[in-house]
């Protein structure tokens, strides 16, 4: 409940300090929670979809994209297990700077990691297209991880994934029709997927 209320109060504050301010466009960068390796159930796993955990809070924080003039950085690749302050804040700064160069300098620089744009389920697949995902690629040359699929929301299982077309194209032996998909929707997803210059896949859910 309180990571629901995040979603409300994090825009509320955004549109408050721009009254402040008088300027209605003021713009507003956020920075998503990174991994970490602690659940609100003791002893899960840490990379279990179904888990109530920061995964939540990750998506509040993302309600403040319903404004203009705001925008987000993904830290889901930066986190540690045992501490929710990173120490190395060097490549949160520099994210945020290309956003900043891109959204207040008007410079045309890749600032954005891969962002979900739709899903499509076809012959017993589901077909994951993105925004910001050109050179779609993992940082260590094997196959996308964190994907997770079902078929009523309420049972998950890893995804076999692939990169095709700069896509990316989800199936598992358990489920004939897979209908569902959850990416790095967990504590601490061990993530691999960026697009050509490096910027890590934002987190995302297909059911509501």
């Amino acid at each position: 409940e309180k990571m629901l209320q995040y979603g409300k109060s994090l825009p509320l504050w955004v549109q408050r300090m721009r009254r402040e301010w008088g300027r209605g466009d003021l713009e507003f960068l956020a920075v998503m929670l990174p991994g970490w390796g602690y659940n609100l159930k003791n002893d899960a796993d840490v990379e279990d979809p179904t888990v109530l955990s920061w995964a939540w809070l990750r998506e509040s924080q993302c309600k403040v994209l319903e404004l203009p003039h705001t925008d987000i950085v993904t830290t889901i690749d930066l986190g540690l297990r045992k501490n929710i302050h990173p120490k190395d804040k060097l490549p949160v700064g520099q994210r945020l700077a290309l956003l900043a160069e891109k959204k207040t300098l008007g410079i045309e620089v890749q600032a954005q990691g891969p962002i979900f744009a739709k899903a499509k389920a076809k012959k017993g697949k589901i077909i994951v297209s993105f925004d910001e995902a050109e050179g779609l690629k993992t940082t260590n040359g094997e196959t996308p991880s964190a994907f997770w699929l079902s078929t009523d929301a309420k049972q998950w299982y890893k995804a076999d994934a692939e990169i095709v077309n700069n896509k990316v194209v989800l199936k598992t032996q358990e489920l004939n029709h897979p209908k569902y998909v959850r990416y790095a929707f967990a504590a601490m997803p061990q993530v691999n997927l960026v697009n050509e210059v490096g910027l890590p896949a934002r987190p995302f859910r297909t059911d509501r």
